[in-house]
């Protein structure tokens, strides 16, 4: 927070340029351009535009003595809302009619949480950004309004209590202490963007404020940086200004979705848009500002905003719609469809409420709660409508409720096993515990999400971390006592092999030496081999693997519904390629059970596949809930269809179909 040295209000064509390129490298990385896949960095510079504009404007009234925090959330509501609550209603309408959701409660759950400005947390709650599953939510990108929302509710505040707090100290005294305050604050919010990256589970760093605020800071000190910048020659501040592009096109270009981000690498956009500025600010004739202060770019620039609101909701519409498909031709025609009902939007709703608010400069109070009241109730009716009325649309399917068994008699435990593995594993979970009591068993689950039950055999996770955690969980379980284990896994997730579909990001094997290489799928068998012989020592007889299921390019309750509503089969995929997606697992599997003695492997594909084609569903029913993994249809029909290796693996031959409902439909 430096002196004055910059009048902040007064317009600047290169802020627009610099607007477009934000926007369009956002946009391009969303389509799928080649070789602009850090485009997400474009939020970044957003935020570092918006802290140069906002901070600058609120120090400016505050040092003047004419701030006020209504007038300052009255040009905030007007300037924001009105185009996002059309985005948000046209976005409501679209869900309810043509592009309808199968998961309404995540969909209403995210309206009410965008129309509040807390969709970050939601998001953050639910998925990780860089997931592609992502496209299946419209209103995904909202999570950045709120991040800056939440930071201007705090920033007039802090603002205007560091200068009560200075008011006393003579102007450079002043002035430094709020320029160290600034710093702390921004290197203390730095650091949390660097620590909270690292999540066990979730990227914390990329959704909250706290870890962003240091973005927005920078921007609003990029004019502090002009006074020196104004007293080295123009071509001194000419290379300035590049080495700010080269930052943010380094960004762009070398990063991508396997990118950990932010954590350090956001200070490349942050610190090249804030070079930029401070430098179009010291000379506004300098060869990148005149660059970006071409009609063009500065058209771009204007609509933006609008941009930013249209485009994701276009995109995660044709791609539900078309199951994934990326065809980057479809993809820039929503991209410039966007652009276009962008530019209506800038022209009928933005430029037209600007103009009012200047001409007829309208109340703060009155205008600030009729817009807080908007989102409240745009947010409240959605949530209610998309909650409760839009599933009354949906074509009724089945399979996805868990299956009741019959009430009866338990008899004694005289068996105990251990279910392992991961995700797969968990699913079987709770039918396969209650069939194994009702024969007389005790089934214990022993799964750890995104590890293969592997011993000696470290994870490399999507984004290339070594995972050593689900080798130590696999390693340190306890065998004793148990008289049997199954073993199950997505075994094709962890070879190394292409997405098999667009919402798990597969993973690779590493010997536990990190000097030793492998191919993966000998790795998986030395893993399962000493998993075999820990249980074999430990006196466990009976061991029944679980073979891979298909895996599905589509989410199967989303993809039944369009499929029913169109009248055509559209979830049906080659058989062939999930023969050969499988053939290495299988094999693996097949020898290992051949090696030892009362192991035995069951294989389900036939279960879901005809010799062409393979369907997670049969007419209305499913049998999976997700791309892989089994309803409780599925695993119903699993398991009648493998009952005499059950009870076989439980101890109880001929002692639990008759007790059973009998399986779900057949292919």
């Amino acid at each position: 927070m430096g002196p004055f040295v910059d009048d902040v209000r007064r317009y600047k064509p290169f802020i627009d340029g610099l607007r477009a390129v934000a926007i369009l490298t956002v946009v391009c990385s969303h389509v799928g351009v080649p070789g602009l896949a850090g485009g997400y960095v474009g939020v970044d510079i957003f935020f570092v535009i918006s802290g140069y504009l906002i901070i600058g404007q609120i120090e400016a009234d505050v040092a003047a003595g004419r701030f006020s925090f209504l007038d300052f959330a009255a040009r905030r509501a007007l300037r924001i809302l009105p185009a996002f609550l059309l985005v948000m209603i046209t976005v409501l309408v679209l869900v309810s009619t043509v592009f309808l959701q199968f998961d309404y409660d995540d969909f209403s759950d995210s309206f009410l949480q965008s129309a509040l400005m807390f969709s970050n947390h939601y998001f953050l709650s639910q998925q990780g950004y860089f997931d592609k599953a992502a496209f299946t939510r419209p209103l995904l990108h909202m999570w950045s309004l709120s991040v800056e929302e939440q930071f201007y509710l705090v920033a007039p505040l802090a603002i205007v209590t560091l200068y009560a707090a200075t008011r006393r100290l003579s102007e450079r005294a002043a002035r430094r202490v709020r320029d160290v305050t600034a710093a702390v604050v921004a290197l203390a919010s730095f650091a949390a963007c660097i620590v909270l990256t690292y999540g066990v589970s979730h990227n914390v760093a990329f959704y909250v404020m706290p870890a962003r605020g240091w973005e927005f800071i920078l921007g609003g000190n990029a004019a502090a940086a002009a006074p020196l910048l104004r007293r080295c020659p123009g071509r001194v501040i000419d290379l300035a200004a590049l080495a700010g592009v080269a930052a943010i096109a380094f960004a762009v270009v070398s990063f991508d979705a396997a990118t950990y981000y932010p954590t350090f690498r956001a200070a490349f956009p942050v610190l090249g848009t804030t070079a930029i500025i401070a430098c179009g600010i010291a000379a506004p004739g300098n060869i990148v500002a005149r660059a970006l202060s071409v009609p063009p770019m500065v058209a771009i620039g204007l609509v933006s905003y609008a941009w930013y609101l249209w485009h994701w909701p276009l995109l995660s519409f044709l791609r539900t719609s078309d199951f994934t498909d990326t065809d980057i031709r479809k993809a820039l025609g929503a991209a410039a469809l966007a652009l276009m009902l962008a530019a209506l939007t800038y022209r009928f709703v933005e430029w037209p409420i600007r103009a009012w608010r200047r001409s007829v400069r309208p109340r703060s109070l009155p205008v600030t709660a009729s817009m807080i009241a908007a989102c409240v109730l745009t947010g409240t009716v959605g949530f209610a409508w998309s909650r409760y009325e839009a599933p009354r649309l949906l074509p009724q399917v089945t399979g996805l409720k868990p299956i009741a068994l019959p009430p009866i008699a338990l008899p004694q435990v005289t068996q105990r096993g251990l279910l392992l593995g991961d995700s797969h594993a968990a699913a079987l979970a709770f039918p396969l515990r209650d069939y194994a009591r009702r024969a007389g068993a005790e089934l214990t689950l022993k799964t750890q999400m995104g590890c293969p039950p592997l011993v000696g055999v470290d994870v490399i996770s999507g984004f290339g971390e070594r995972i050593t955690a689900c080798n130590r969980y696999f390693g340190n379980i306890d065998f004793a006592g148990a008289d049997f284990v199954i073993v199950a896994a997505r075994w094709n997730f962890y070879l190394s092999l292409p997405w098999s579909d667009p919402f798990y990001r597969p993973t690779d094997l590493a010997a536990e030496r990190a000097d030793e290489t492998a191919a993966p799928i000998a790795l998986m068998r030395r893993g399962l081999t000493a998993l075999i012989a820990r249980i074999r020592q430990a006196g466990a007889r009976r061991i029944l693997l679980v073979g891979p299921v298909p895996e599905f390019p589509v989410d199967p309750p989303y993809c039944l519904v369009r499929a029913l509503r169109l009248g055509t089969e559209t979830c049906a995929i080659a058989r062939g390629a999930v023969d050969a997606r499988r053939a290495g697992a299988m094999a693996m599997l097949r020898d290992l059970a051949a090696e030892f003695a009362e192991v035995r492997v069951i294989d389900p594909i036939a279960l879901f596949c005809t010799a062409t084609a393979c369907a997670p569903h049969s007419g209305r029913t499913l049998f999976y809930f997700d791309s892989s993994h089994m309803s409780p249809a599925g695993i119903d029909r699993f398991f009648h269809a493998f009952s005499s290796d059950f009870e076989w693996v439980f101890g109880a031959p001929g002692g639990i179909a008759a007790q059973a409902p009998p399986a779900a439909g057949r292919m």
